[in-house]
């Protein structure tokens, strides 16, 4: 394979030119195909996928000429190929014989059940009005045309009149709350870091779930930074820091508003850049009045003298990098907090500093025509909103009602809060329940018709990220196993059966290619003037987005907030369930196995993980009678689940449980609330009080 990298100032673009490798040459037809990681992860991934002469993928790696992957893939991701080819894949379409929930089905034909699916949907539109039916979309496959976007779904249903589905469950709260103060969530490019002399991970595992950040921060740890990590748990991220402050969980917007006190009374802050860019700043100086270290302290249950020493740091050590994670804004106040956060980088004018300011996701620069994909114009009249996070409550109380719900790369049985609530509202017969997914899952096991999809090198893609400026393509390098169809695939049949009932879905615009969805979202005048468009895209394998964006107004106070209910100032807002004696605030974390759910019941995974053990420190441990490896049940007023115990006082502190999410037999998020966060109908996972018992004694109160 030969690779031209092409670069014209800070727009990279990589050709990637096919042909036989020097050493293959023996296999006549071995290549080479180009492609990207689909993963609910901030990394995207550019990969290349080796195929052989039989048409088979025999070898995975990160693309070495991408800026950001530099080569490598993660440990969740390397045995891609070996997940393809797991026993337990979906590879036909199945119906269910059994009670919902019991996973009994049987084989059927694509014909058979794309028909019937059709039949129902219409059935439901008619009787009860498209709005009854729901298009849950998960981020199994965050990509633009297969994944979470989905136009091929999205204009299907569109046309039925569906209810529109909301993506909440992940980072919502955070995107709001910085587009109260430094407005949008992209505000320094993550690949600056190497010029930062602090940088904090605020509630971000980067050696998790973004390891390929992590050697911009060694780059810059290097040329002399400080790596300070704001975490309640002792991750790995926390092992590798200078710092590690382990704050109470949702005590972040005290933390911030302590720092930025001791920061103005240390004499960090610039004032010049707040007289050019800041708004209300005054006002904010003066809510800082009120926050002395003892309070913080009190409130973050922190030494004083370790917060000092981390403002003492901030002022004397030149430019500071925030790296915001998605952890500190899953509370109640989520989006109070990732505001107040923000305050630290605008009051030390961070923004205006080269390795300087506050990234929380790179999304917004990835300013895709989601309207021209997606065809909004196809409704039939008004739409309807539906925060994925509130699934239970909509199933059981929504008015009009959901009659057909199509679930395609979610699992909300494991994902959602409230997992009892969620298996409740799925075992409804009278809601017509589909799932499109690879591997069976407990939501699967719900539905009236499980349909097999593909998986990332059997479809075209095109992917975008959270952690960099580079736009991923992703070509198909095998064919699909067994059965298997792409989602696009899945509704444009799906539209061929809908036409069968209304002659309208028979339209060309419901048959468009992956090619078609692709240019329409590049139509963009921003993506025209530098180039990017579809087939320099594809023929490139990825290219760099327009440089983004810089923070040219930050408001330090808000009317729109005030208006929204989270105030003028930003005020510290804490937990909601305090952990009253004897009990643990439980923090859920990523794995460092698998994304979310995806892969987590997989032979691989399975065999190289156990069930995640939930960790306490000695003292709760001794206290509660808890012994290391002791089977126990974590529960409260809302659900349970049962684990062993890990004693670690690095990993956990008094009063905190941490435990990593998304094991399916686990069902961690019984113990989850169903409940709004602050801002965008976030969810609540680290809002969340729990008792830890040994197994088989009697339930505390």
């Amino acid at each position: 394979m030969l690779v031209l990298a092409i670069r014209g100032g800070r727009y990279a673009a990589v050709a990637i030119l096919y042909r036989t490798r020097p050493e293959l040459e023996h296999t006549d037809l071995m290549h080479d195909v180009v492609g990207a990681c689909p993963l609910d992860c901030p990394d995207g991934c550019s990969w290349i996928v080796t195929v052989n002469d039989d048409g088979k993928a025999v070898k995975l790696r990160g693309n070495s000429s991408h800026p950001f992957t530099d080569g490598g893939l993660c440990k969740k991701v390397n045995p891609w190929l070996e997940f393809a080819e797991d026993p337990s894949r979906l590879l036909f379409p199945l119906k269910r014989v059994g009670a919902k929930g019991e996973g009994r089905f049987e084989r059927v034909t694509w014909t058979e059940a794309l028909s019937d699916i059709a039949a129902r949907l219409i059935a439901v539109r008619d009787h009860h009005g498209g709005e009854s039916i729901w298009p849950y979309t998960g981020t199994g496959n965050v990509g633009a045309i297969q994944g979470a976007g989905l136009p091929a779904g999205a204009r299907v249903m569109n046309a039925l009149g569906a209810s529109n589905h909301k993506g909440t469950i992940c980072s919502v709260s955070g995107h709001v709350g910085l587009s109260y103060s430094q407005g949008f969530a992209n505000g320094m490019d993550p690949e600056d870091v190497v010029h930062a002399k602090t940088i904090l991970l605020w509630g971000a595992n980067t050696l998790v779930t973004s390891q390929h950040f992590w050697p911009f921060v060694e780059r810059a740890r290097e040329n002399g930074a400080t790596v300070i990590v704001v975490d309640p748990v002792g991750t790995r991220t926390a092992r590798r820091s200078d710092q590690h402050v382990a704050l109470l969980p949702g005590s972040d917007g005290a933390l911030a508003l302590t720092l930025c006190r001791l920061v103005r009374d240390l004499g960090g802050v610039d004032q010049s850049w707040i007289e050019a860019h800041g708004h209300g700043y005054e006002d904010f100086s003066g809510l800082l009045d009120e926050w002395t270290l003892e309070r913080g302290a009190e409130a973050c249950g922190l030494p004083p003298e370790e917060i000092r020493s981390v403002a003492t740091r901030i002022v004397e050590g030149g430019p500071l990098a925030i790296k915001l994670g998605q952890g500190m804004q899953r509370h109640a106040h989520g989006a109070q907090a990732a505001r107040t956060v923000s305050c630290l980088a605008g009051i030390t004018g961070s923004f205006g500093q080269k390795g300087g300011g506050l990234v929380y996701s790179t999304g917004p620069a990835y300013t895709l025509n989601t309207h021209a994909a997606r065809r909004p114009e196809l409704r039939p009249g008004p739409v309807r909103d539906l925060a994925m996070t509130r699934l239970v409550d909509v199933l059981e109380q929504a008015d009009p009602g959901i009659e057909a719900i199509v679930i395609s790369g979610a699992n909300p049985v494991v994902s959602n809060p409230d997992s009892n609530g969620v298996k409740r509202a799925l075992s409804r017969e009278d809601l017509f329940t589909v799932a499109i997914d690879v591997y069976p899952t407990p939501t699967t096991n719900y539905a009236d018709y499980v349909l097999p999809s593909t998986l990332q090198h059997e479809q075209v893609e095109m992917n975008d990220s959270f952690s960099h400026y580079y736009l991923n393509w992703n070509n198909q390098a095998v064919e699909p196993a067994g059965e298997a169809l792409s989602h696009t695939e899945i509704y444009r049949r799906l539209a061929t059966a809908l036409a069968e009932h209304d002659p309208m879905f028979a339209d060309a615009t419901f048959q468009a290619t992956e090619e078609d969805y692709a240019r329409a979202l590049l139509d963009t005048e921003r993506f025209r003037e530098i180039g990017l468009t579809f087939e320099a895209l594809r023929d490139r394998g990825f290219m760099r987005l327009p440089e983004p964006a810089p923070v040219e107004r930050f408001d330090f106070t808000s009317e729109r907030a005030e208006a929204d209910g989270l105030g003028y100032q930003p005020e510290w807002r804490g937990t909601k369930e305090s952990a009253r004696d004897g009990a643990y605030q439980l923090i859920a974390n990523g794995s460092d196995w698998f994304v979310n759910t995806v892969f987590s019941q997989t032979a691989k995974t399975l065999g190289r993980t156990g069930e995640p053990p939930v960790v306490v420190t000695a003292a709760d441990a001794e206290r509660d009678g808890l012994e290391d490896g002791m089977a126990v049940v974590v529960h409260n007023d809302r659900g349970s689940f049962a684990a062993q115990v890990r004693i670690d006082d690095w990993a956990a502190r008094p009063g905190v449980a941490t435990i990593t999410k998304g094991w399916g037999a686990q069902l961690v998020n019984a113990t989850v609330r169903e409940e709004d966060s602050d801002g965008g109908q976030g969810a609540v996972y680290h809002d969340n009080v729990v008792m830890i018992r040994p197994a088989g004694s009697p339930a505390l109160t």
